[in-house]
């Protein structure tokens, strides 16, 4: 267990409050009201239930005036699972139970919650890194995007172990891969040898030995030999991180894989130290932790917009508005399928962006409503360029367009 869990700084988190009592009373009393909806949605899936999940947060977004109140995150994961459930791999599934495990709260996980919140931000340097603007707020970020977080709430604090042991279903676990092995996952350190479209090769640090990993799209920000520390986890294909992994300088990879019951202690540095070219170090922040993809949004957003650009869509506004990015979307799959878009996209970035774009629920019932038996062939050749659920996906149709042929 990493030692720097054991510092606290309660002043820190005393700060973080609202300084308005009638606000905090406020949203004390939207808090009461909501916890029954938020006990029945967690019940749902927790029982492996994500259509009955997503049946209550639509009935409640009917008449919710601030529709902010679901992560969107999790209402995306939810209509993923309901629309692709019949072909999406056992590996989703075990996902899905670590995201669960990620938001529960029970007077058990209490204590070891406020821990890795409080190592989170002191990991990062301070609450003022978050640029938030009240406590809550600073709560939901970190639980949402913070990594270190993520890592010591899951792994070191046993929430995940908890989560599996006394509150998922036999029903939600019946349908996982392995996560009985996943809750004990130790943190690595691994150099990026090679990036395809289906697999990352990856050197253990610590042994050296050459490993593989199921390339979800954490490559697409790295190149061939940076180094990232995460979780290698087993699933019936081979492996997997358990989320993205976190990239880090050489040095501190080596600090992990030498000492890895130490690294926060060493992703902590990194944070305080300046990189080379004179900005802030490390950040731990994530733009997500999705179930089907480890696709930056930012990146997947940006290369559908220039596709959408260079093949005369016209300039995006900004910010674009979701309508807009949905679109580029929708386009950016059909030039894969029309064979518009290069085949050879080196390490597989472009490929892992546009199976993620595939499983973008809006995204493919567009797609999808305009195939017919003709395109079977394309989506087969589509197929070999994906991995994962997408792949799975692209086989299926063209398996429903033959038939209907």
């Amino acid at each position: 267990m990493p030692t720097s869990r054991k510092r606290h700084r309660p002043s820190d988190r005393s700060r973080r409050r609202s300084g308005n009592p009638a606000l905090r009373e406020r949203d004390r009393g939207r808090a009461l009201d909501d916890f029954p909806l938020l006990q029945a949605t967690d019940a749902a899936e927790a029982r492996g239930d994500a259509a009955a999940a997503l049946q209550l947060i639509e009935e409640d977004l009917a008449h919710r005036d601030e529709p902010s109140f679901w992560r969107p995150w999790r209402v995306g994961a939810l209509l993923r699972l309901v629309l692709f459930g019949p072909w999406l791999p056992a590996w989703v599934t075990s996902r899905w139970i670590v995201a669960q495990a990620a938001q529960h709260l029970d007077p058990r996980t209490r204590g070891s919650f406020l821990m890795a919140l409080d190592t989170a931000i002191e990991t990062r340097g301070c609450a003022a890194s978050l640029e938030c603007r009240d406590d809550l707020d600073a709560r939901i970020k970190v639980m949402d995007h913070d990594w270190v977080f993520r890592q010591l709430f899951l792994y070191e604090l046993g929430a995940l172990e908890h989560f599996v042991t006394r509150v998922a279903s036999p029903d939600l676990l019946a349908g996982a891969d392995h996560i009985h092995d996943w809750m004990h996952a130790p943190m690595r350190a691994f150099r990026l040898d090679d990036a395809s479209r289906q697999w990352l090769t990856l050197r253990d640090l610590a042994t050296g030995d050459v490993v593989t990993a199921l390339n979800l799209g954490a490559a697409c920000l790295l190149a061939d030999q940076d180094c990232v520390i995460g979780r290698l986890v087993p699933i019936a294909e081979g492996a997997m991180f358990e989320s993205a992994p976190l990239p880090v300088p050489d040095w501190v990879a080596q600090q992990v894989a030498d000492d890895p019951d130490e690294w926060v202690a060493a992703v902590a540095a990194a944070c305080r130290a300046p990189s080379t070219t004179g900005a802030p170090g490390l950040t731990t922040t994530m733009p997500q932790f999705d179930l089907v993809s480890d696709v930056p949004r930012f990146l997947q957003v940006a290369l559908a917009l220039e596709a959408a650009q260079r093949d005369g869509l016209g300039t995006p506004p900004d910010p674009p508005s979701y309508d807009v990015v949905a679109a580029a979307g929708v386009a950016f799959v059909r030039a894969a399928l029309e064979d518009r878009q290069a085949a050879n996209d080196g390490g597989g970035r472009e490929s892992a962006v546009l199976a993620t774009w595939l499983l973008e629920p809006a995204v493919f019932m567009d797609v999808a409503s305009g195939l017919t038996p003709e395109d079977a062939g394309d989506l087969l050749r589509l197929a070999d360029r994906l991995a994962g659920p997408a792949a799975s996906l692209c086989h299926e149709l063209a398996q429903k367009l033959d038939a209907a042929a």
